[in-house]
């Protein structure tokens, strides 16, 4: 495997990305748990899903343990929707589920390439099986299940978008190592945006303007380590927003029960 070259050029690391995707998150989740009625509160937050997929997608790159990733997105995914499912009455599978099938996705292909450039024919064959099942998984849970998942299959696909074209970290050079290019990235991540856009209605358009700091990224983390920060910050966000509505609306508690 070649070793990776930053082909990124901007000033915002990865890091401040997330601060930014965590900041717009809460302000949408205000809006949409306790002032739903202020629109501008949505808006804002429409920036932040894409924000999460692009940091997501570079992250599914360099975690060194592809399992234990998972179980943490996947496990937290599964405990929050069920809370969430239980305050909705219906099925519902937030984020962390629609991130969970990008994961298996990237890492399928991550494999596929890995052994495709090595030669390695069984290795290939399996993480080929591999990616068909992950996205007939993800496929048939987003279209078909009685559920809804966060963003649908528009969501999925996201932050696979982030290193689809990246060739030259698994051994590739010439023509297909070039195609891995921010012009390359940020257009495929761009239209992915414009579909998942057109699937969810006008406001959703607005998830545009996160091209904007995406643009200025700089391929590098930031200085320290916070992963463990962003994955507590979203249940925990979801906490103190759900124990301030009940406290304004002390009845809700007892309507569920």
């Amino acid at each position: 495997m070649n070793e990776d070259k930053n082909i990124y050029n901007g000033f915002i690391s990865g890091n401040v990305l997330k601060i930014i995707a965590c900041i717009t998150m809460l302000v949408d989740h205000i809006g949409w748990i306790l002032l739903p009625e202020v629109i501008v509160f949505r808006a804002i937050g429409r920036i932040s899903m894409p924000l999460f997929a692009f940091t997501f997608g570079e992250g599914c790159h360099y975690t060194r343990s592809k399992g234990r990733h998972f179980a943490l997105v996947f496990g937290m995914g599964i405990a929050t929707s069920a809370a969430m499912s239980l305050v909705m009455g219906e099925i519902y599978g937030n984020i962390l589920i629609t991130f969970s099938f990008s994961a298996l996705i990237i890492y399928s292909i991550d494999g596929l390439k890995k052994y495709a450039f090595s030669h390695n024919r069984r290795g290939t064959a399996l993480c080929s099986l591999a990616l068909a099942a992950s996205l007939a998984l993800a496929t048939a849970v987003c279209c078909f299940a009685p559920a809804e998942i966060d963003y649908g299959i528009a969501g999925v696909t996201l932050p696979v978008c982030v290193r689809l074209f990246d060739f030259r970290s698994f051994g590739a050079d010439g023509a297909l190592a070039s195609l891995y290019h921010p012009a390359t990235v940020f257009l495929l991540f761009f239209v992915n945006l414009l579909v998942l856009s057109a699937v969810y209605g006008i406001l959703q358009f607005l998830c545009i303007l996160s091209m904007l700091p995406i643009a200025a990224y700089s391929g590098r983390r930031g200085k320290f380590k916070l992963k463990g920060l962003f994955y507590t910050f979203y249940p925990a966000h979801l906490l103190l927003i759900a124990g301030i509505y009940l406290i304004l609306n002390p009845a809700y508690l007892s309507g569920l029960f």
